[in-house]
């Protein structure tokens, strides 16, 4: 009864503490908080617990890093403490919230996943080598698509990874090598995936993997002879996509319906290829050209492609961040690029733009960009 009362009486003293609002004032409240919280969490009401965790809330970014990650480190491995208090760290900044992020039992699959979509990726890498991570928690890290946390994801052995999952991975590593390493090293990963992987490795890995999973001489060509089968029927579906593509275009253009706003829907719906045809078709250049200019010649030659267009230059950003970010490129413009870039728009004119256009094609013709 009476830690009761003395607990009573120590939260209204915080809540008097809360009325000053000087540095060291909220560095008391903050310590005299959260000591009461981890040391007497059993004896405070629930009710007690959200006013704590409120006043927590509202004054955390008033406190010091340095104090809220020594918090985060005495409170890593314990879970012992509210579930409140632990979530709200592992919100906080990277510095705060890895320990927590890393260690704490507390944290739910739903509130992994919560982290993960809201927070920044340093907070994906640190879940990413969480001990034990669910097949849902992993599944949502890889949705992010980014190979640094797929990586550590990976080499996280004790991560549940589904077997369709797996399969998604596997299909990124054929044009993403740093896949690779750490998916053949998975101790989990199927028998017949890693067979089909060794069509596509590295000689180093293939002795690697070899090493790491047993296969028969039987096993292993069989399996090499399915993906090569697998692979060309897929060669051959995307012709056939092409192909359709290229048929759609012409028939656009005949009808005279190939327009910006077609452009512009096709990439804002993430088919490149189309949107790509379909800019080679409106400037009557080569495929192989339109992607030179899209992706290789720096963003003046894509202002250039755009006066010969007619596309106005405050799209141009949209068309250079949507196109590099489909091809896993940078899409940073430092200011003096970005002047650069637009001077072009005030500088050439259509026919102009068209000139350059047409000498790359004849340049290209001479000596091949591809």
């Amino acid at each position: 009864m009476s830690d009761t009362i003395n607990t009573g009486k120590e939260i209204q003293n915080l809540i008097k503490l809360a009325h000053d609002n000087s540095t060291d004032g909220r560095a008391d409240l903050f310590n005299g908080i959260t000591d009461l919280i981890e040391t007497q969490h059993q004896q405070i009401s629930s009710t007690e617990i959200d006013l704590m965790m409120d006043i927590l809330g509202t004054i955390i970014s008033d406190i010091e890093i340095s104090l809220r990650k020594k918090l985060s480190l005495k409170l890593a491995d314990n879970d012992d403490v509210p579930v409140e208090l632990i979530i709200l760290l592992a919100n906080d900044e990277i510095e705060v919230a890895n320990p927590v992020l890393i260690q704490n039992t507390l944290l739910t699959d739903k509130e992994l996943v919560s982290i993960i979509q809201r927070k920044s990726r340093q907070h994906q890498l640190s879940i990413a080598a969480r001990k034990m991570l669910s097949s849902e928690v992993s599944r949502e890290l890889i949705s992010t698509d980014d190979d640094g946390v797929i990586v550590t994801l990976l080499t996280n052995q004790s991560a549940k990874i589904d077997n369709a999952s797996i399969e998604k991975i596997v299909e990124k590593s054929k044009t993403r090598e740093v896949l690779q390493p750490p998916l053949i090293r998975r101790e989990d990963l199927p028998k017949h995936v890693a067979a089909r992987m060794y069509s596509w490795i590295s000689m180093s890995l293939k002795q690697e993997l070899l090493e790491i999973h047993s296969f028969s001489a039987e096993d292993l060509e069989e399996t090499i002879a399915s993906s090569i089968d697998e692979m060309k029927s897929e060669d051959d579906k995307n012709i056939n996509i092409v192909d359709s593509e290229k048929t759609l275009i012409k028939k656009l253009k005949k009808a005279n319906k190939l327009h910006i706003s077609f452009l512009m829907k096709s990439l804002r719906q993430g088919n490149i290829r189309l949107f790509e045809l379909a800019f080679a078709e409106i400037l009557n250049i080569p495929d192989n050209i339109m992607c030179n200019v899209l992706y290789e010649r720096g963003p003046a030659a894509l202002a250039i492609a755009c006066c010969a267009a007619k596309i106005d230059k405050s799209v141009f950003l949209t068309i250079f961040r949507l196109t590099r970010e489909a091809k896993m490129m940078d899409t940073e413009l430092s200011q003096a690029e970005i002047e650069h870039t637009y001077s072009q728009f005030v500088n050439t004119d259509e026919q102009r733009a068209k000139s350059i256009l047409h000498k790359w094609v004849e340049d290209s013709a001479r000596n091949p960009i591809f």
